[in-house]
């Protein structure tokens, strides 16, 4: 069991409880039915025995009271002859239940007083009659209130039974004699043909009078052993008839010492409790399967989730954190996979910025070597290019214009001074020197960076635009460097507006805007050129990465750029799209620090501090 997967366990146990859960469910239910059942068969046999034990005692009452009518019309004083004969007939015919009627004398022998010509069809005969008469009643007991019931008449037809009966004294109060009388047995109770009860009628010793046409067996030679010994009250009970269980009720028919049984084989009577069993265990066999079908789909939601986070763990462990946990339900396991998603995520983000700050660790240490091998060569290289620009400016000046001399020494002072100037960059570039930080208005070095713009811009047909914020902004910084980043960025932009027009119209608008955004001083610079390609687009940052056209551009000024954002505790991005422009975006944070202000961007004069323009 140990080394079952979760699955199989939660498949095998939750199975298990349910199958106990059926079957003790499935097993409680049909004992309380087959109780139900055994009490209900009693009570049903016992109200049907009552009932026919009444119908019993109310037929042998109209018996003998017709025995003694008949008995009475043959003693009346009507003379022997056509007369009585037809009267007699009569009467005959008014009761055609009537086989035989005799009556017994003082001396003790029978006397017939009519006679039906069925009786033949019943094979028999009035001496076999009175014979068995004579022989099987026992006269001394019957009364006119307790007549006696029995078949003793040997019937080779249809079965009959007998009555006997004392008739009621007469004028002379004296006992009337005993009548005797043969009927056809279905006069005693017709049992009929019942698919699932049987009813017999018994003799007081229990001896069966009326039995059922067809019953589950061989009929019982008697009931003498279901049969109470001196109660006389009904009452059910089960007993073993020929082997065969039956459930039976007894009912006894007045004092007249018959009684009513009325039985159903056990195993007649619980057939439909046999065949609830059944299809209650198919019916459990089919909801286990069921059963275990949800059950499989439960223990599939709960280990499918389980298995996702095992081989997640797995890639996770190869390096691969981009891994997604499917969403699952909302329950425990749901939550476990949303936070294993979210840990993945974090882990993914981790992982960006320790190679974004392995890569720019990389680049800083490139560009510090960038840096210091081009200040040795700026250094190597600055004095030569001063002496050649000092002796072509001496040459200018000892030459006339209009000499061939004139314009190639005009052509070395120009060369060497971009040359000159190159290197100067460069060295600024190279040079670790913290800047002079003091508490200065982004507000005031925008709006003194566009006056600077606005006239250079509108010669290459540029509509420069500012939209500053109302309130101050104030930052921690140096006004000269941010305005050298923000010139900068305005010279790229007009340069890029002016390659996207190509024409005297309006080449397009460069708009720069402030504002405060989750507590920093936020510039943007958009303009509507011809915007960025993407494959460049990560790569602008780079020194000496240029897109300008040969002798435009040295590729160092957006790297100055970036330095001394970063230097000001904040973060410069970039935004383009092809054909609609490109915006930069520099974030500072605001102080609310009583600094010292810093040196305000000259208006003019001496003191003013020229701005480099590193395109």
């Amino acid at each position: 069991m140990t080394r079952l997967g979760l699955r199989a366990k939660l498949l095998t146990g939750m199975f298990v409880v349910l199958c106990l859960s059926i079957g003790l469910v499935a097993g409680q239910a049909v004992m309380l039915f087959q109780q139900d059942k055994s009490s209900y068969v009693f009570e049903l046999n016992a109200s049907q025995a009552i009932k026919i034990a009444g119908d019993i005692q109310t037929n042998l009452r109209h018996l003998t009271e017709k025995m003694r009518i008949l008995y009475d019309a043959v003693r009346l004083p009507v003379p022997p002859g056509p007369e009585r004969t037809a009267m007699l007939v009569s009467m005959l015919r008014q009761y055609p239940e009537f086989l035989l009627l005799s009556a017994r004398g003082d001396d003790g022998t029978l006397k017939n007083l009519s006679l039906s010509q069925a009786l033949g069809k019943f094979g028999l005969s009035v001496e076999a009659a009175h014979a068995a008469y004579l022989k099987g009643i026992p006269f001394v007991t019957v009364t006119p209130e307790k007549p006696f019931v029995g078949r003793l008449a040997p019937a080779a037809g249809p079965p009959t039974f007998t009555v006997a009966v004392r008739a009621l004294p007469g004028p002379d109060h004296l006992p009337g004699p005993i009548l005797v009388a043969e009927f056809p047995l279905d006069r005693l109770y017709a049992a009929g043909s019942s698919r699932l009860f049987e009813v017999y009628v018994t003799d007081p010793a229990g001896s069966p009078l009326v039995a059922p046409a067809q019953s589950a067996g061989a009929a019982p030679a008697s009931f003498a052993d279901l049969l109470p010994k001196s109660a006389t009250t009904a009452g059910t009970r089960e007993y073993l008839s020929s082997g065969t269980p039956m459930l039976a009720a007894y009912a006894p028919a007045g004092d007249l010492g018959l009684w009513a049984v009325v039985q159903i084989p056990k195993a007649r009577a619980f057939e439909a409790a046999r065949r609830l069993v059944t299809r209650s265990l198919i019916l459990a066999g089919l909801v286990c399967l069921l059963a275990l079908g949800v059950v499989h789909l439960v223990a599939s939601s709960i280990t499918r989730p389980l298995l996702a986070l095992t081989r997640a763990t797995e890639q996770i462990g190869l390096g691969q954190f981009e891994v997604q946990i499917p969403a699952g339900s909302g329950d425990e396991i749901g939550a476990l996979g949303e936070r294993f998603t979210r840990m993945t995520r974090e882990l993914s983000a981790r992982e960006g910025a320790l190679k974004e700050a392995n890569r720019r660790l990389i680049e800083s240490e490139k560009m510090t070597a960038l840096g210091q091998l081009g200040a040795g060569i700026a250094h190597e290289v600055k004095n030569p290019m001063t002496s050649i620009r000092g002796y072509a400016q001496m040459g200018l000046r000892k030459v006339q214009e209009g000499s061939p001399l004139y314009d190639y020494f005009r052509t070395i002072e120009k060369e060497t001074g971009r040359s000159l100037e190159i290197l100067k960059n460069l060295l600024k570039f190279s040079r670790q020197e913290t800047a002079e930080m003091g508490l200065i208005d982004v507000n005031t070095v925008v709006a003194e960076t566009v006056k600077l713009v606005t006239h250079q811009l509108e010669m290459k047909q540029v509509q420069v635009a500012s939209n500053l914020c109302d309130e101050p902004l104030p930052v921690l910084g140096n006004a000269n460097q941010l305005e050298q980043v923000i010139l900068n960025l305005c010279m790229n932009a007009g340069d890029a507006m002016e390659k996207a027009g190509g024409s005297e119209e309006s080449a397009g608008t460069l708009t720069l805007t402030t504002d405060v955004e989750n507590g920093a001083a936020r510039v943007c610079v958009a303009d509507t050129g011809s915007g960025i390609p993407a494959d460049v687009l990560g790569r602008i940052f780079e020194p000496f990465f240029t897109t300008k056209a040969v002798g435009k551009g040295t590729g160092l000024g957006l790297s100055v750029s970036y330095g001394i954002v970063k230097e000001h505790k904040g973060e410069i991005t970039v935004e383009s799209r092809i054909g609609e422009g490109t915006t930069f975006t520099i974030v500072i944070p605001l102080t609310q620090e009583v600094a010292h202000p810093a040196p305000a961007v000259a208006a003019g004069g001496k003191n003013r501090v020229r701005v480099i323009s590193l395109r």
